[in-house]
């Protein structure tokens, strides 16, 4: 549904796609271009101010943030992502911006290097302006990751949204924004032509990029023209290794399945191919159905009960009706995980969650990265042949499950992930104390910990020589 010569994005209900989830305004090139040169004359202000007066501006604006309930319905309705899920991603967003101001106050005070003599400073500079182009899938926390350690670094952040989400977090920048100087903060909508007018923008002085490979690679492309810095998010196809000695506990299975399929496998960080070993794959797959099958349930995102919602699409529901075709005719075995359905219209964008057995690893499946609620299980003998499978592809994180925790850390060690962890995957692995970022070509820069803020301003060298220094630094006369 949309609007795509006139002035209005208009948003589609996932679960109900014959019924308007709402609609917001389209930026104009003009328009974007205006709002950079605003953004750029309200930074050099914003920058201005000693870095406890933008915390406490901040910290003012992100208290005005209310309603989440309300926000939580509208971020559902809109993106298919149950409900209970919106607003612990808006909670957890708010959380992750008062974190990030505690690194802040350490990491941005003026380095003093050396002892002796002069002067010799280190001090965090802002980039200018910051475009944050964000996707659908957790919009509220992928913006904050830009906004909170952007502004907080003295920068202004000019927020882009996904079209198939824009509602949500326009009104929540929105909010945000009304707290702090005019044109510090604003959120630009539309589409391609809004993201490229926005990077375009000469006051722009860097990027930071989460989406898919194909958008990334057109958004470095624009970047590198013009030669200022990105941070890029790319995805990634991750790997899940089970090992021989794994106890099928309760808990653990139950992170198992939600490693996979939390907002339907729509998850940059999800687990998109397991690899269980031959001696235990039996007893795991039907450990793993059973669980996923007490566990999943599916239906209207505004449902309490509802767990699985929509994907984001008919595209994305055909894409993976296919993917699912391919594997059965790559020799796969496709089993249902659902054991509950709610009441829902059949003309939703629902995918049932399915494992597939019996693939290869070179099958499509496991291959390349699905995105949606369809999880291919290979099975192994062999350490090395795993970590090479395991290996292959870009891929943002991984993780190997055993009893061994010394064994599993070694192996995850080895793994070419930008994070690896043990016996946890997605979000029972994440933490605000690590930097989370892709390897190779799943992306570059980091987002949380000290080095996800410190992608938000330049190491700016300070130095007043002494003057027995500036006398003896070149040879005399001979």
């Amino acid at each position: 549904m949309a609007d795509t010569q006139g002035k209005w994005l208009l948003r589609e209900n996932p679960a109900r796609p014959d019924e308007l989830a709402g609609r917001i305004r389209r930026d104009s090139p003009a328009e974007v271009h205006a709002a950079a040169s605003a953004a750029a004359q309200a930074q050099r202000e914003w920058a201005a101010l000693d870095f406890e007066a933008r915390a406490a501006l901040l910290r003012k604006a992100l208290g005005s943030v209310e309603g989440v309930d309300a926000l939580a319905r509208t971020m559902a309705t809109e993106m298919g992502k149950p409900v209970g899920e919106c607003a612990g991603e808006i909670r957890f967003a708010l959380a992750f911006a008062a974190d990030m101001e505690e690194r802040a106050r350490r990491l941005l005070a003026d380095d003093v290097r050396g002892e002796g003599p002069g002067r010799r400073v280190v001090r965090r500079a802002p980039y200018g302006v910051i475009a944050a182009i964000v996707p659908w899938n957790a919009p509220i926390i992928l913006a904050m990751t830009k906004i909170a350690p952007a502004l907080l670094s003295g920068n202004a952040v000019l927020v882009k949204p996904s079209p198939f989400a824009p509602l949500t977090l326009s009104a929540i920048v929105s909010m945000i924004a009304a707290h702090l100087p005019a044109g510090v903060l604003r959120a630009v909508n539309g589409g391609a032509e809004t993201g490229e007018a926005l990077i375009a923008a000469p006051e722009v002085t860097k990027v930071a990029f989460t989406g898919g490979s194909t958008v990334g690679r057109a958004v470095l492309e624009q970047t590198s023209r013009r030669f200022i810095p990105s941070v890029m998010e790319l995805g990634g196809n991750d790997p899940l290794i089970v090992l021989e000695d794994f106890e099928l506990t309760t808990a653990r299975m139950e992170a198992l399945v939600w490693a996979s399929f939390l907002n339907a496998g729509q998850v940059c960080m999800a687990a998109k191919r397991l690899y269980v070993h031959e001696a235990l794959a039996p007893r795991f797959i039907d450990a793993y159905v059973e669980t996923a099958r007490r566990l999943l349930y599916m239906g209207d995102p505004l449902d309490p009960r509802t767990n699985i919602g929509p994907v984001i699409s008919a595209q994305a529901q055909g894409r993976i009706s296919r993917i699912a075709a391919q594997a059965r005719c790559d020799g796969g075995v496709v089993v249902p995980l659902l054991g509950h359905i709610c009441d829902h219209p059949e003309q939703g964008y629902f995918v049932p969650p399915q494992l597939v057995t019996g693939l290869t690893d070179d099958a499509e499946l496991v291959r390349d990265e699905q995105f949606g609620p369809i999880m291919p299980i290979v099975t192994w003998k062999d350490e090395a042949q795993v970590r090479r499978w395991a290996s292959n592809g870009a891929c943002l994180s991984a993780s190997v499950w055993s009893c061994d925790t010394q064994r599993a850390w070694d192996i995850a060690a080895s793994l070419p992930a930008g994070l690896c962890l043990v016996n946890a995957h997605n979000r029972s692995g994440f933490s605000f104390d690590l930097p989370f970022g892709g390897s190779e070509a799943s992306g570059f820069g980091r987002e949380y910990g000290d080095e996800g803020l410190l992608e938000y301003s330049m190491p700016k060298a300070l130095h007043q020589p002494s003057a027995d220094a500036v006398a003896s630094a070149y040879p005399g006369k001979s």
